[in-house]
């Protein structure tokens, strides 16, 4: 398994749209082969700032599989009218608690 974590900043005020284009394409991501689950959060120091978090399968379920896909195509259609800058995605192992 594979944690990808995305900050998505967005443009000020667009909070309520972000969130219902989201959820209006929620099902694209969920559905993807790989796919283990989601988070997606407003983060709380910075209201136009989220975080997604996906576990996926292993990372080529995500780079390989889910990111060329025309079903992601489509997502990030939906979430790029609200985005003030590029995702900032990276992949870590499954957290370990210390």
């Amino acid at each position: 398994m594979v944690i990808e974590l995305a900050i998505l900043r967005i443009r000020p005020g667009q909070g309520p749209g972000f969130e219902n284009a989201f959820d209006a394409v929620r099902p694209l991501l969920a559905s993807a082969d790989g796919h283990l689950r989601h988070r997606f959060v407003r983060t709380v120091d910075d209201p136009d700032a989220y975080l997604l978090e996906v576990a996926w399968r292993d990372l080529d379920a995500h780079v390989n599989g889910f990111e060329p896909s025309e079903a992601h195509a489509r997502f990030m259609a939906a979430l790029e009218p609200h985005l003030s800058a590029e995702p900032v995605v990276i992949h870590v192992p499954p957290g370990v608690a210390a």
